[in-house]
């Protein structure tokens, strides 16, 4: 899953040294009479230098929920161990795990693996508004112990279905409106519901009871009660406009997710509060076939999860495609001097490249260095693989290769506009042994639904040369003279973690 972390935490103020387990624990409303809700934990490891641990220690106490849920823990991985002593279940998670020494101001995000999976059903017996508590802590080593707490509360048992949108298309230029629909596929009345809209940029709305966030999103709040049986849509659309120097085969995505008032409210207080977006100054957003509305009286939880979310594709029509094409380089001179290389790719055009909106518009490049060559810089955007920084940990049976291949690197930007005749590149210092010789590496183009958006995918790869003997610095394979684009921001294959993207894990019956 992906983890974003807020800026200033975790913070520095740990002694130096300490590593601290890191871990997210959200709320939960449970629907009275089940099914069960499931949830994966997941946990980092962060202190004020990088290195390793020999284990982390997960345990779940359940003293203060069994009153109102039954909760069920197992391992979520195969080398993870669990034993259950009386209402508290501890699992072990062998090491090396590694230790990441993080930035001090910002937010950043990164990829963490589930340790541990939670099933949690509304005990028998238990009504809408019975709370408890469920508490969490984890540890790495002997070091201090990081405890979470949930409250877990029971609701009464809703179903909320999106209906799912046909795909769209639009020429370049113009617009596409999007009206969001929901059924209550339940037998129970829906008093009051939450949308959440992430994706693409969505213009010329300014609904008071939504909050806009800088990335386009936006948070609908709805004070009404949803029929059983019933389906309904936003009274007014939303609408996404489509650049008019758009690349043909461009796709924007607008990611719509239904949930009740308790469930959004479980995600707020976990997130730390209300959303900080622009709230509308405008009327109010409707649904649509609506008679009346009040507030819920009770909470209440969705009993089917999986259908809550739906997706609307805009795709670019045309012919403007982008041609990318991969940009390598040269590496001269002799053993043991250093030399500064920038790699990527440069946009042919005629479309223009943009994201966001346009999720298929993102490049990954992916540089494999000639063997003898080392690195002694990489740009920011750019993560190595299977090279580790710091060095790797001890060896152990289940400790993959070597290590001692060419070095490889995934860079991408996290947010890019590239127009015809501009390079997006990443920068090394790279440095020849003194036992090098000739040699290639590669410099590799992927994009995501590669033959929709670029017209010519056979030169997305190009060449790294290392030539010993001659003068002079890294030099480009390709020599289209463009500007370099500056993209912002540390990609490293990571995106932030929205509320969305959380939202979207399952539960299971």
């Amino acid at each position: 899953m992906a983890t974003l972390v807020p800026p200033g935490a975790p913070a520095g103020a740990a002694p130096a040294g300490t590593v601290t387990a890191n871990l997210f624990l959200r709320n939960f409303t449970l629907p009275a009479g089940g099914p069960a809700v499931e949830e994966e934990l997941s946990f980092f490891l962060s202190s004020d230098r990088p290195g390793w641990a020999d284990e982390v220690t997960i345990s779940v106490d359940t003293a203060s929920v069994a009153a109102v849920a039954d909760v069920e823990v197992e391992p979520a991985q195969p080398e993870v161990t669990c034993r259950t002593t009386g209402p508290v279940t501890r699992c072990t998670v062998p090491g090396p795990q590694q230790v990441l020494k993080l930035p001090e101001t910002g937010s950043f995000s990164l990829f963490t693996i589930p340790s541990v999976t939670m099933r949690l059903t509304a005990k028998p017996g238990s009504v809408p508004g019975d709370a408890g508590t469920l508490t969490v802590t984890a540890k790495a080593d002997d070091g201090p112990a990081t405890t979470e707490n949930a409250r877990v509360r029971i609701g009464a048992g809703v179903n909320l279905t999106a209906i799912d949108p046909r795909p769209r298309t639009v020429a370049p230029g113009g617009s596409v409106a999007l009206r969001p629909q929901v059924r209550n596929t339940g037998s129970r009345d829906v008093e009051g519901l939450v949308l959440t809209l992430a994706g693409a940029a969505l213009a010329d709305t300014d609904f008071g009871n939504c909050a806009y966030e800088d990335d386009g999103g936006a948070v609908c709040t709805f004070d009404a009660t949803l029929a059983a049986g019933r389906t309904y849509q936003t009274s007014q659309p939303f609408t996404v406009r489509i650049p008019s120097d758009a690349a043909a085969g461009s796709e924007a995505r607008t990611d719509a997710q239904w949930l009740t008032l308790a469930e959004w409210q479980d995600w707020e207080d976990s997130l730390g509060g209300p959303s900080t977006g622009r709230q509308g100054a405008g009327p109010d957003l409707d649904l649509i076939e609506v008679p009346s509305a009040r507030a819920a009286q009770v909470p209440q939880a969705d009993t089917d999860a999986d259908d809550n979310g739906s997706s609307s594709t805009v795709t670019v029509t045309g012919r403007r495609r982008a041609d990318v094409v991969a940009v390598g380089a040269m590496v001269t001179g002799r053993p043991g001097e250093a030399r500064r290389i920038e790699v990527g790719l440069v946009n042919r055009g005629p479309g223009t490249l943009r994201y966001p909106p346009f999720g298929n518009n993102l490049p990954f490049v992916f540089v494999t260095m000639p063997p003898g060559l080392s690195v002694l810089r990489a740009d920011a955007r750019c993560s190595a693989l299977f090279a580790e920084d710091p060095p790797g940990p001890p060896p152990s049976a289940a400790a993959g290769g070597s290590g001692s291949g060419p070095l490889e690197y995934a860079c991408t930007p996290q947010s890019l506009r590239l127009r015809p005749g501009q390079r997006l590149t990443f920068a090394f210092t790279v440095q020849p042994g003194r036992a090098a010789a000739d040699a290639e590496g590669a410099v590799e183009v992927l994009m995501d639904d590669v033959a929709a958006i670029d017209r010519k995918p056979a030169n997305n790869r190009a060449a790294i040369a290392l030539r010993l003997g001659g003068q002079g610095g890294g030099l480009p394979v390709t020599g289209t003279t463009a500007a370099t684009i500056a993209a912002e921001g540390l990609g490293l294959l990571l995106t932030g973690a929205t509320v969305l993207a959380a939202l979207r894990r399952r539960r299971r019956p």
